[in-house]
């Protein structure tokens, strides 16, 4: 552990002397002080909300911009190469959790923004049969109708239903139920409705977990 640290701490020091000092020897360990705006997570959820906020106003392009630049930011998955367990491992999850819902919203957008079938190709569960994501799923549901592809909008519904039987055993909740009756009923109206993408991207704003972060090295 001290090979690796004195490494980290001449590694920082040729940045700038200051970052060198933000690695700390304390008591039982050390501590790297990272500030708010250096973390690019919290420069994603601040280009998210922004996202967010486009597409309420119905500036669609405006938020595939905003979306597509956050997303940039994330780079591999989530704990990567480490051997995570306990709340570790739970923040791992929800960073996971944070980028599908990411690319939730980023597909929506493009889809209203006109991109087509196209803009799910993003989506988490795109090359998966089992949907487990809802939200997914409806998007996927939208963009097959939109492209008037009907036979695969209905199958998007029928794999969403088959795995959260299995896996859950549940049915779909109201939501994505009302798409697929939309789609066998051919409800323009409401499959092509700009504001049922603002409303599947409306959930509460991502929020960062600390405004400024200290992590622990034990």
């Amino acid at each position: 552990m001290r090979t690796y640290i004195a490494k980290l701490r001449r590694f920082l020091a040729e940045l700038s002397p200051e970052l060198h000092e933000r690695l700390a020897t304390v008591h039982g360990g050390y501590r790297l002080d990272i500030l708010d705006g250096e973390l690019d997570l919290g420069r994603s959820i601040e280009l998210w909300n922004e996202g967010r906020r486009a597409m309420n106003r119905s500036d669609f392009r405006g938020a595939v911009e905003a979306l597509e630049s956050a997303s940039a930011l994330w780079a591999g998955t989530s704990g990567q190469d480490v051997a995570a367990q306990g709340w570790l491992d739970h923040r791992f999850a929800m960073l996971r959790e944070q980028r599908f819902a990411l690319a939730e919203d980023l597909a929506a957008a493009r889809i209203a923004s006109g991109d087509g079938l196209p803009a799910i190709a993003g989506l988490p569960e795109i090359d998966d049969p089992n949907l487990t994501r809802e939200k997914s799923a409806a998007l996927m549901l939208v963009a097959c109708y939109r492209a008037g592809n009907l036979p695969a909008a209905l199958r998007i519904f029928a794999a969403a239903r088959t795995t959260l039987r299995r896996e859950f055993g549940v049915d779909p909740g109201s939501w994505l139920q009302t798409l697929h009756h939309a789609a066998l009923r051919r409800d323009d109206a409401l499959l092509f409705s700009d504001q049922l993408l603002v409303s599947l991207s409306s959930d509460a704003e991502p929020r960062p977990q600390h405004s400024n972060l200290t992590a622990r090295v034990a």
